[in-house]
């Protein structure tokens, strides 16, 4: 059966707004974790829990000639048996082993005879590295696989650029791994680096005349701020130039950071049921990534920890002559701009897309290289920066990889439960110093979906929050057909305005919403995917009337093959702490040849298509874009719009097209409470599958409050089959 395939967000609030969507270092043990080090280290997939660990003297030399009982574990406290150890690779004669006969008859991560027990895979990030950079680059790898390669070893070249491309499979030839380097040398594309720096510079320029300008703030529709004279005129006009540069810096590094994200937990996943010491080398100039855009990156963390791949970084920027400062207006560290000298609406007003704690990511000192740091400290790798010498940083990281342990012990403690369980090792020898992971999480084996902590606390609570919901929230998850075997569910949701709270700030309105959707297959606990993410949207004075007469609206498309699946969804408000749980059932039939319609969605929002729109949206039709109304409340005053799609309806002999006739009649208190209503349908549309559209809208003016039903009848006059649905609404004062 086919499974989850794509996720398409939409963040829709009634007005044109556009929304870009969407640790722990090796250390010493006797360091305690921060709060910071508790965020993710190891993801685990059963109660075997496997680590990678180096051994140092009090000089700082690494020590290779440990064996399995000169290591002792304990979790939370509570000691734990090695049953599974592998010795450093530097130890050649020495595979993976159990450490007694009894645990040898288990599964074990141990290499088959034969098989390389050093997985290496080297990755070139294109997103980022310039042209001019990739001679020391070429040379340092080139360096590296004549010299540190070895039969023991298996090596594969990747490339990222717009994708993931692999330009050498897993190999110990030397002569194909030196051919795959030079062809990705002579083939890489202009990275991104370059349009980014170019657009720093706009903004710092742009920065330096606004605050050259005249003091005062400026109101951007406002045309006494043109009339105060020409210099408040062109001020104006930089602002609104500012904004335009931060949109597209913003959407410039969700295009360097995604493909990037996605290239590393590809590699990762593909190596989880690898047996043997899996490392991961990139070279990349570095990138920043907007908020958005975090649980992606801890997502890629938590799929690297557990398939116990650690992650080495190089700067390919190599040697820089001093350490690059950012444009005017920006405070010498980093979070001066969010410190308790700067009001907290500028702190927490987000400018075109950028919000101030963004804008520390993208300026400063060497952001760009925050989040090479965290992804190689957190996945138990290092991240090497400011040598021309690539070789010598690459002999580095394989001194370090052919040094590690590998230790496994079997959980006492089964319950996963996802909480944090601190993880120390200790050898019995003295003046060493142990280096690796502090810990994991102790996530559920049919969990392959990572989560943070604070979305797995809120499921943990699924059932008490659907008991005592305290936000009204109305959920609507219609399908329809792709092609055979796949469907696209437009998962949507309304919540009404007076039950969020807002942050009223000068003419700003601000809302903070959390979305948290899981989709399992009916009866099971694997989760297939994760849907939604944290908004934080700030209304403009227009925005924020047309919202308060309205719904709140989200959307966020999935595509499913055919089966039963449930769908958890949480909503939470984090202004007043108001949180919503829904389950919904959805059943996925296998494709045949009946004569089916989907479920009638209701509406009272159409709108002409956008003439710049590339892709038909599942909801238009006839040049009009439908938006789906899940709470079916009504006011007398508005059309009822009814949206579903017919599928396999049989062609007519005599005119060559099919004939269904749908007949509504509006029912109230089981009575009607409209005359029937008779439409005829003869029009097939090709795509995505053969289908009739039924879009049509009903006058509700003169019917009173009260609760309706709408009886649908959709007869296929060619085969005389009838479908019969029924779908309820209201309409309100």
């Amino acid at each position: 059966v086919m499974k989850v395939r794509r996720i398409v967000t939409a963040l829709n609030i009634l007005v044109p707004i556009a929304f870009l969507l969407a640790a722990i270092p090796a250390q010493s043990q006797d360091k305690p974790p921060t709060k910071s080090d508790d965020q993710d280290v190891i993801k685990i997939t059963s109660n075997l829990v496997s680590l990678d660990v180096i051994v140092k003297d009090k000089k700082g030399k690494l020590v290779t000639d440990l064996k399995a009982e000169d290591f002792t574990v304990s979790e939370n406290g509570v000691p734990q048996k090695i049953e599974f150890f592998d010795s450093t690779l530097s130890t050649l004669g020495v595979t993976g082993q159990s450490t007694d006969a009894v645990a040898s008859t288990k599964q074990k991560p141990q290499s088959p005879a034969g098989f390389p027990r050093n997985i290496v895979a080297l990755v070139l990030d294109g997103q980022s590295t310039e042209l001019a950079n990739l001679k020391h680059v070429r040379e340092g790898m080139l360096k590296y696989t004549r010299e540190r390669i070895t039969d023991h070893d298996s090596v594969a070249l990747f490339s990222i650029s717009s994708g993931l491309q692999l330009l050498q499979p897993f190999t110990h030839d030397k002569g194909a791994l030196i051919a795959a380097v030079e062809k990705a040398y002579d083939s890489s594309t202009v990275s991104k680096t370059s349009e980014a720096r170019g657009l720093s510079e706009n903004i710092s320029a742009l920065r330096d005349k606004i605050s050259a300008g005249p003091p005062g703030e400026t109101v951007a529709s406002s045309p006494a701020a043109a009339a105060a004279g020409s210099a408040m005129a062109e001020k104006m006009i930089a602002q609104r130039m500012l904004e335009q540069y931060i949109q597209l810096r913003s959407v410039l590094s969700s295009q360097q950071t995604r493909p990037v994200l996605a290239a590393l937990a590809a590699i990762a996943e593909g190596l989880r049921s690898v047996p043997g010491k899996k490392t991961l080398v990139m070279f990349s100039q570095g990138f920043v990534a907007p908020e958005s855009l975090d649980w992606q990156i801890q997502s890629m963390i938590d799929i690297a920890n557990r398939a116990n791949m650690a992650i080495y970084i190089i700067d390919s920027t190599g040697l820089t002559g001093g350490t690059p400062t950012s444009g005017a207006l920006v405070a010498a560290s980093p979070l001066g701009g969010i410190s308790a000298d700067t009001d907290i609406e500028h702190r927490r007003r987000a400018a075109a897309g950028e919000s101030v704690f963004d804008i520390t990511r993208q300026e400063g000192l060497n952001r760009q290289q925050d989040l090479l740091y965290r992804i190689s400290e957190d996945t138990g790798g290092h991240f090497i920066k400011n040598t021309n010498d690539i070789g010598a940083g690459l002999e580095r990281i394989d001194s370090e990889i052919r040094s590690r342990y590998t230790l496994a012990y079997r959980s006492t403690d089964s319950n996963f439960d996802g909480s944090f369980r601190k993880v120390r090792i200790e050898v019995r020898r003295p003046d060493t110093n142990v280096l690796t992971r502090a810990g994991y999480y102790a996530i559920p084996p049919s969990q392959i979906v990572p989560m943070s902590p604070d979305d797995r606390k809120l499921l943990a609570n699924f059932a008490n929050l659907e008991a005592n919901s305290t936000l009204p929230l109305s959920l609507e998850l219609p399908s329809f057909r792709v092609r055979e075997g796949l469907y696209l569910v437009p998962l949507s949701l309304e919540i009404a305005p007076n039950a969020i709270q807002f942050d009223h700030k000068g003419d700003k309105h601000r809302l903070q919403l959390d979305v948290l959707g899981i989709v399992r297959d009916e009866g099971e606990e694997k989760i297939l995917t994760r849907l939604g993410g944290n908004f934080d949207v700030a209304l403009s004075p227009q925005q924020y009337e047309s919202i308060s007469h309205d719904k709140i609206f989200y959307r966020q498309d999935i595509q499913l093959g055919a089966g039963s699946y449930t769908v958890d969804l949480i909503v939470r408000d984090r202004l007043s702490g108001r949180v919503a749980a829904k389950r919904a059932k959805l059943e996925l039939p296998v494709d045949d040849s009946s004569f089916w319609t989907t479920e009638p969605v209701l509406s009272r929002h159409a709108e002409p298509v956008k003439p710049t729109t590339r892709f038909a949206d599942i909801f238009s039709a006839d040049g009009a874009q439908i938006r789906p109304s899940p709470s079916r409340e009504f006011h007398a005053t508005d059309n009822l719009i009814v949206f579903f799609q017919l599928y396999n309806a049989a062609v007519s002999r005599d005119t060559g097209t099919p004939l269904v006739r749908v007949t509504i009649t509006l029912m109230k208190d089981g009575k009607p409470a409209t005359r029937p209503i008779d439409y005829q349908l003869t029009e097939t549309a090709p795509d995505p599958v053969p289908h009739l559209t039924f879009a049509k809208y009903i006058k509700l003016v003169g019917l009173p409050p009260g609760k309706y039903s709408a009886l649908i009848e959709s007869r296929d006059i060619v085969q005389q089959k009838v479908v019969r649905q029924d779908k309820s609404f209201e309409i309100v004062p």
